[in-house]
């Protein structure tokens, strides 16, 4: 009886950790926060902050693309199939580089963001089909309107050079496999956990004002081929902006809802299949049906499955996304917003950046210390006294 009493056993401690490990599950898929109360000033300020994150991002991405492009092609364009090649170092390297910014400032390394982003275990759902068999279907059902019509826009004059007629390899790879890759990984692997890890730390349900903000930077970025040498028209731009934002909105939610980039890698090379027989130059009236048809009914399906998704993710066990868990990965609130109150309780538990307790196994150990040494210590008064 002299003996203090022994320290908290494993088996008192899995009650509280299971009841814990629930907890942040329930927190990840809700978006419901602990952090202390948000004023509107720091609300603004956050948002304001992850609109510039997510606008300097996709410049710094635009910008290393070009880079990494001429800096390619300076060194490989000797080589037989030059420009090919330089088109896939280039993609290659911006997507080195962004992964290794984005790891750098979430404080991950690079094989755990891949791993999170399920590149080791590829996963496809019935999804994957479904687009492909309506792109079919549209396909064919435009086709024989377009020839009743007697104006047939569909084309494959996008994988040939308008001077030489030579088939162009780098255009068809950068079309069907390139692009495909390297924006399905920076706009929903990247840019969608960049947003959503910024807001974490001030909105309920954030994943929602994440999936917006990073599908109208998918539509925006298509609107730079405004400036584009190829001569694109007014109307195929525009086509693509309108159709990019849904198409983004509904990409992402597939990556949210699978918890793996390479659905939503197919889902986009199935579209830039048929997409590229669509002429870039293509000069067509808004009135005129055999582009107008189409290009509504790509809107309306991918906003039917987007809906789809959305009811999906939103329901029990939906949420699969896991590159940023904000029960175990900071989200940052503003420094300048945080008062000392805020990032320290009277039961040594910090309250900062999380949603859930995220105490480190050396405070915990340290807390367990200190209780043992208390407990002894009032038990050998309490045996003096009676002495």
């Amino acid at each position: 009886s002299l003996h203090p009493p022994p320290p908290h056993s494993e088996a008192r401690e899995m009650p509280a950790a299971k009841g814990q490990k629930k907890a942040r599950a329930k927190a990840q898929a809700s978006g419901t926060s602990r952090s202390p109360a948000i004023s509107s000033t720091e609300r603004r300020a956050t948002w304001s902050l992850a609109f510039l994150e997510g606008f300097l991002s996709s410049w710094e991405y635009l910008l290393g693309l070009l880079a990494f492009g001429v800096a390619a092609k300076d060194l490989l364009q000797d080589l037989p199939y030059g420009e090919a090649l330089a088109g896939a170092a280039s993609t290659f390297l911006i997507m080195v580089w962004m992964l290794w910014r984005f790891g750098s400032t979430a404080g991950l390394p690079m094989k755990i963001v891949l791993r999170r982003m399920g590149v080791f275990k590829p996963v496809i759902s019935r999804y994957a089909g479904i687009v492909l068999g309506i792109h079919i279907v549209s396909f064919i059902v435009t086709y024989i309107y377009q020839q009743h019509s007697g104006r047939v826009l569909f084309t494959l004059d996008n994988y040939f050079d308008a001077k030489t007629g030579g088939f162009r390899l780098e255009k068809a790879m950068d079309m069907l496999l390139l692009a495909p890759l390297r924006e399905e990984f920076f706009f929903r692997g990247i840019m969608f956990s960049l947003i959503y890890r910024r807001l974490g730390s001030i909105e309920k349900n954030i994943w929602k004002s994440a999936v917006l903000m990073s599908g109208l930077s998918f539509a925006s970025l298509h609107a730079i081929n405004f400036f584009s040498p190829e001569e694109h028209s007014r109307i195929y731009v525009g086509m693509q902006v309108c159709s990019g934002l849904v198409i983004g909105w509904f990409y992402t939610l597939r990556f949210i809802s699978t918890g793996c980039l390479w659905e939503t890698i197919c889902l986009h090379i199935i579209h830039n299949v048929f997409a590229s027989l669509v002429p870039v130059d293509l000069n067509s009236s808004l009135l005129d049906l055999t582009f107008l048809l189409p290009a509504i009914a790509t809107v309306l399906i991918h906003g039917f499955m987007a809906r789809t998704t959305l009811t999906e993710v939103s329901s029990v066990g939906g949420f699969r996304y896991r590159v940023i868990d904000l029960t175990t990965d900071s989200a940052s609130r503003l420094p300048a917003f945080v008062k000392k109150e805020d990032t320290s309780g009277s039961n040594g538990e910090s309250k900062h950046l999380i949603q859930g307790s995220n105490l480190s196994s050396d405070t915990t150990e340290q807390k367990r210390k200190k209780e043992d040494e208390g407990a002894a210590g009032g038990l050998t008064k309490r045996i003096s006294k009676k002495r």
